[in-house]
């Protein structure tokens, strides 16, 4: 939606800017999903502001706008264009910040005002468009993965990263696109991790963990460190091959974030390794944290599940009494657990965990009896 000063400049702009923008947005593998809407001029005259331009984005069902105006100007005795240029994107609703972050990253990115010399102006309205094509795919990209559409993000950012490999120089805006791309398809593998983990939690299923694997793998090294990576490596570590040192190790790179969650997972792969007197001093921290309904949840699910998979780790019933007494607030089933756990020893195992289970099963059901416990 460009606004031109007479017939003449508007005859250039469509010719040398428009046209050629049409015809790079429409070209790689994303091409053909953009369908380029030209507004007539008696409309575009009348778009002046962001609230003009949110108003038309909505009457012509777009998901992108490119506003503004060019006019010709003389400068130091040479003619020149003077192009002023603004932008607005539809998405799904988002939190405020992540909608201020992508308003920033539009301001950074899109040329707000060029001036470009008349008679080399062919040669720059190229360069304006393959800039103005850049960052239009970039920022709907974000758009595209606000709104959850993972798959087209990754499509768009992937023409953006090929069409900057065939930019030379170090021209600002292409320079800032180069950087932020890598974070852009961390966050599209990250996601699709993460999906993964859900689906193995619904389903159970040993292809989800295959894609969990996958979606890991590509996620490039100088994001390895990131907490969300660390914890689903570690959880890929165990359901993968029960590949426990490794987990292990995952887990132990997490010591500097103040999170209960690998707290949790070092609790329970300490437990898979028959050390209860570790796995225990892991929950009595997770004890002092403000925890999550969700996080309870899928904690004392994943030792269920483990149970039904291994029988013979009956070891988990003790941390299930433990979990379900000082930090789930269930006295009734911490009590069902302890009781699970001592009748499953066998063989002298695990003698001073089978005493203090038993210590704590009298002091749990002296606070029952107090009436402090909560009903069954």
């Amino acid at each position: 939606c460009i606004q031109c000063s007479d017939e003449q400049e508007e005859k250039v702009v469509r010719e040398d800017f428009i046209r050629t923008l049409r015809g790079v947005l429409k070209a790689g593998q994303v091409g053909r999903t953009f369908h380029f809407i030209e507004i007539p001029k008696h409309v575009s005259e009348s778009i002046n502001d962001i609230d003009d331009a949110y108003s038309l984005m909505s009457k012509t069902r777009s998901h992108f706008l490119i506003f503004g105006r060019v006019r010709r100007r003389k400068l130091d005795g040479k003619e020149y264009h003077i192009i002023d240029l603004d932008g607005v994107v539809s998405h799904k609703p988002i939190p405020k910040e992540t909608s201020a972050k992508l308003s920033k990253e539009f301001a950074e990115l899109l040329p707000r005002r060029l001036q470009i010399p008349k008679e080399n102006d062919l040669l720059s309205f190229k360069f304006t468009s393959d800039w103005t094509e850049c960052v239009a795919k970039y920022i709907i990209g974000i758009a595209s993965f606000c709104s959850s559409d993972i798959d087209y993000a990754e499509r768009l950012y992937t023409d953006v990263h090929q069409k900057l490999e065939s930019f030379s120089g170090d021209f600002p805006v292409f320079a800032k696109l180069r950087e932020r791309l890598p974070k852009r398809f961390y966050e599209i593998h990250i996601s699709r991790a993460k999906a993964s983990l859900k689906q193995w939690r619904e389903t159970k299923e040993k292809q989800a963990i295959t894609q969990l694997a996958l979606n890991l793998n590509k996620i490039p090294d100088e994001y390895s460190k990131n907490y969300e990576v660390l914890l689903l490596r570690s959880v890929e570590a165990f359901l993968n091959g029960r590949r426990i040192e490794e987990a292990i190790g995952y887990v132990k790179k997490c010591k500097q974030f103040d999170d209960p969650i690998w707290h949790f997972n070092l609790a329970f792969l300490k437990a898979y390794k028959d050390d209860l007197k570790a796995s225990i001093r892991e929950y009595r921290k997770c004890a002092d944290y403000d925890i999550s309904p969700i996080t309870l949840s899928e904690v004392e699910d994943f030792m269920v599940w483990i149970l039904k998979e291994e029988p013979d780790k009956y070891q988990y019933y003790y941390c299930l009494g433990f979990f379900n007494w000082k930090i789930k607030g269930d006295l009734y089933q911490a009590l069902d657990d302890f009781k699970e756990f001592i009748n499953r020893i066998r063989d002298g195992k695990f003698a001073k965990e089978k005493r203090l289970a038993s210590d704590w099963m009298v002091e749990i059901d002296t606070k029952i009896k107090g009436g402090r416990g909560s009903p069954p």
